[in-house]
């Protein structure tokens, strides 16, 4: 996974899952980000990229979550 493809779903991430006092502040890194990639992608749409990045987050989640412990056998 690239580095900016990284950022932008711990944004994306960090945005969804921040308490709420936080929300502005993560709106607006993950729009910037967001902004940025945009930029470079000419002839992408937001929707479109925003489509792309909902598979990604999903595996990104995945990829977070800790495996579930298996208790010792005796």
């Amino acid at each position: 996974m690239s580095p900016e493809l990284e950022r932008l779903l711990e944004a994306l991430h960090e945005k969804l899952t921040c308490p709420p006092e936080e929300k502005p502040r993560r709106v607006i890194t993950f729009e910037r980000l967001l902004q940025d990639a945009l930029a470079r992608r000419p002839g992408t749409s937001r929707n479109e990229l925003l489509n792309a990045l909902q598979d990604r987050y999903r595996d990104f989640c995945r990829a977070r979550r800790k495996p579930p412990t298996i208790p010792p056998t005796a």
